[in-house]
């Protein structure tokens, strides 16, 4: 889905197989300026809603100052990024092998003559340790209990087959209003989610030397309409992305529809498109035309009169929904106002048009982000009814489910970059000052004097990631980052 939802009934997680003008490093009035107050954290907000959109200073002065990493600094960043990730792999390997080895009456560094253990339970009690050590776990460990973990993985073990891991994302980058990122293109952010999918394989491969098989289903278009030029440019930078890290072999990215389409086969695909048409078709009616905001908790009490309440227990309101779209679809420009400015008039309240001192233009802005989320809303909730009218669940083959977006029983919740858990598409890739690797919203990343940063791996149109103007320094006739925050450069532990 394009915006983080807040779980409501159970949350919806559906299964589906320059030059520069300062010419020194000390410091300046200006520099000094810059770096004062936030200028090194993130805000690690989850929504934009949760950021004070009416103060946000928007500034292009940052436009003014890019860097840009060469080709060895970029090596660098890399090299820097993996050789910490398999540090962690082989840190977390070692100690889930320890911990079995203790827990089986060995003793704990004498892993050659217990270990591998004879039985699968023991195998899939140090694979589940790993999959819920905090460098990967996102929510409550009781969503995913070891029992549950035995009964999904054993009969992999049993056969000695790579274990599935399943995981839903990776759509498209969100940067319709140009608050959350500046371009379409997967940026650092993206790189480093695929990192933590390789770091968690290496440590199952070093305990289980199978391994996973991990399916990645983009659902990007499933359930709301987008277009597939864009689609296909950001799944083909994912898989560019997926070689550097050395994943391409245990990772398949797949489009959700059609993965979908075929576990059904061609009746059970036009049943559930019926389905989706339907449920359309109602929940238009009960919905009508686009209001307020708060409006929308009406429509799910329609809805819940109108429609079985089982069909109703894995899918998220209507409210929900809307609530995290109106954050996610254009925001209209304004001649002579600069976009992310203009952007943060009209989401600082998104559905405010009665207060008299507004002027006809932001009320106008207003209402047309809400009636297009509003539709937005209308093809999100319709596509997830039809999934769980078509029992799409129950027909994925077996496998481990990873959730992202909030855990629920029978999944491990899973983080991709830690912190804020803001998943890394509704984001900008950036490094903090101490180095570590976070999604965080642009609008917050420019009030807080973080400067793009780009490179030949996407090109210029976008940055590949964003660092504190502190930690850059001017050099050789450009600015720079500081090659410690490079050479530091790291996944979050948690």
């Amino acid at each position: 889905m394009a915006g983080a939802l807040a779980p409501s009934r159970t949350a919806s997680n559906h299964l589906c197989h320059s030059d520069d003008p300062a010419s020194t490093n000390g410091p300046s009035p200006t520099g000094l300026a810059l770096t004062n107050g936030p200028a090194l954290t993130i805000s690690h907000a989850r929504s934009l809603r949760a950021l004070p959109l009416h103060l946000l200073r928007t500034s292009s002065w940052v436009d003014q100052w890019p860097v840009r990493l060469d080709a060895g600094e970029l090596a660098t960043l890399l090299s820097t990024l993996r050789a910490g990730s398999e540090a962690a792999s082989a840190r977390l390997a070692d100690n889930a092998m320890a911990h079995a080895t203790a827990s089986i009456g060995g003793v704990t560094g004498q892993l050659s003559s217990s270990w591998p253990p004879q039985g699968p339970h023991d195998v899939v009690a140090a694979l589940h340790r790993i999959l819920t050590r905090s460098r990967f776990l996102k929510g409550s460990r009781s969503c995913y209990p070891l029992e549950t973990a035995v009964g999904q993985m054993a009969p992999f073990v049993q056969a000695r087959l790579p274990i599935t891991i399943l995981t839903i994302g990776f759509p498209f980058k969100q940067h319709d209003n140009g608050l959350k990122a500046a371009g379409p293109w997967p940026d650092l952010a993206e790189l480093g989610a695929l990192l933590r999918l390789k770091e968690l394989h290496d440590a199952f491969a070093a305990v289980y030397p199978p391994g996973l098989r991990i399916v990645v289903l983009n659902d990007g278009g499933y359930s709301r309409p987008r277009g597939w030029a864009e689609m296909r440019r950001y799944r083909r930078q994912l898989r560019r992305y997926a070689q550097l890290l050395g994943l391409e072999d245990a990772a398949r990215f797949c489009d959700q529809s059609c993965f979908v389409a075929r576990l059904l086969g061609p009746r059970g695909w036009a049943r559930r498109e019926q389905h989706r048409r339907r449920f359309r078709e109602l929940i238009t009616s009960l919905a009508g035309s686009p209001r307020s905001l708060d409006s929308a908790s009406g429509i799910d009490q329609r809805l819940a009169e109108e429609l079985p309440r089982a069909l109703l227990v894995n899918v998220p309101s209507f409210r929900d929904i809307l609530w995290s779209l109106v954050y996610s679809v254009p925001v209209p420009a304004r001649a002579g106002v600069e976009p992310r400015r203009w952007a943060c008039e009209v989401l600082a309240w998104p559905d405010g048009f009665s207060a008299p001192e507004l002027s006809p233009e932001i009320v106008s802005a207003r209402r047309e982000v809400v009636g297009c989320a509003w539709q937005d809303t209308v093809n999100y909730l319709a596509a997830s009814l039809a999934d769980a009218a078509a029992d799409v669940a129950r027909r994925f083959p077996p496998h481990v489910r990873l959730a992202t977006v909030a855990s629920r029983p029978g999944c491990s919740g899973f983080s991709y970059l830690g912190g804020s858990t803001l998943l890394p598409w509704h984001g900008t890739g950036c490094l903090d000052g101490r180095g570590l690797l976070c999604a965080e919203f642009l609008v917050s990343l420019d009030h807080r004097n973080f400067l793009p940063v780009y490179s030949d791996l996407i090109g210029d149109d976008q940055p590949l990631l964003m660092v504190p103007f502190a930690r850059t320094l001017f050099t050789q006739g450009r600015r720079r980052v500081d090659p410690t925050l490079l050479a530091t450069a790291r996944l979050r532990h948690r």
